[in-house]
């Protein structure tokens, strides 16, 4: 954790000292918006490489939620709260369908969350016959792209949710829970926990925040794209295991994500 903290340090002085501009106040809040996203929905995944698994299908996840909060406000002229809820509760049955795969069929994480990805990767395309859904109404661009004075509105969404998510696992029951099944799964059923809902749990958190992150991308591109998330796959497991989570579960801290998130954003400024 103090590693990673170190890493963000130096390259913040590297890229202010010998990049033009880097460190300029508006290239900075851009810098941590355009991250903004990514940390979210690496959070999400935090649940699930915590418990010792692994979620392939946020990717798809995200191209079904823009697709169809797309449709649901250009299409259906739903109001945005009600379609935002609405493809809210989808990801939850997406994450419960991927934690009853895997925890009562006994299908390894990940063979159980690439199978959903597949289907859902289907859907996506059947759906919207792989064209993007456009038409959104302009005010539902301020959640992607809008301020609260000077600051981005994706910037205290990531804040907010950072901090529930701090909280729940370092302050809780239920995080305590989380760590123990990554460390030892027998040990935890054998010490009274429930583990089987803790690892439910786990896989519904990671659909979900992929849906909070695919809203606010949908916001920002004021589109709905089926593929919009498989790039982003391998960058969300990076930030995760470059946070210090284990991959064998156990060990992993919420800040480390957003600091990775951070190096990762770093990168793609400079270059």
């Amino acid at each position: 954790e103090g590693a990673i903290v170190l890493l963000f340090i130096l390259m913040f002085i590297l890229a202010s000292v010998f990049v033009e501009d880097f460190f300029d106040s508006s290239n900075i809040i851009n810098l941590v918006r355009q991250i903004s996203f990514l940390a979210i929905i690496g959070l999400g995944q935090f649940f699930v490489i915590l418990i010792g698994g692994i979620d392939m299908s946020v990717g798809s996840t995200i191209g079904l939620v823009s697709i169809l909060l797309a449709d649901l406000l250009s299409s259906y002229q739903l109001p945005i709260a009600l379609a935002i809820i609405i493809v809210l509760a989808v990801t939850l049955v997406v994450g419960l369908v991927n934690g009853m795969i895997a925890v009562y069929g006994h299908v390894t994480p990940f063979i159980a969350t690439l199978i959903t990805m597949i289907i859902i990767k289907g859907i996506n395309f059947l759906y919207s016959n792989g064209i993007p859904i456009s038409g959104l109404p302009r005010e539902f661009n301020f959640l992607g792209a809008g301020h609260v004075g000077p600051i981005p509105f994706p910037i205290i969404i990531l804040v907010l949710i950072g901090a529930i998510c701090y909280i729940l696992t370092m302050k809780t029951s239920l995080g305590r829970s989380l760590y123990a099944v990554g460390g030892n799964l027998e040990a935890t059923k054998l010490s009274g926990i429930n583990t089987n809902r803790v690892r439910i749990f786990a896989f519904m958190m990671s659909s979900f925040l992929a849906g909070i992150g695919a809203i606010l991308i949908t916001s920002r591109t004021m589109s709905g794209q089926p593929a919009i998330g498989e790039a982003m796959l391998f960058d969300i497991i990076t930030i995760v295991v470059l946070g210090g989570t284990s991959l064998s579960g156990g060990r992993g801290k919420v800040i480390g994500v957003i600091f990775a998130a951070l190096i990762l954003g770093i990168i793609d400024n400079v270059m």
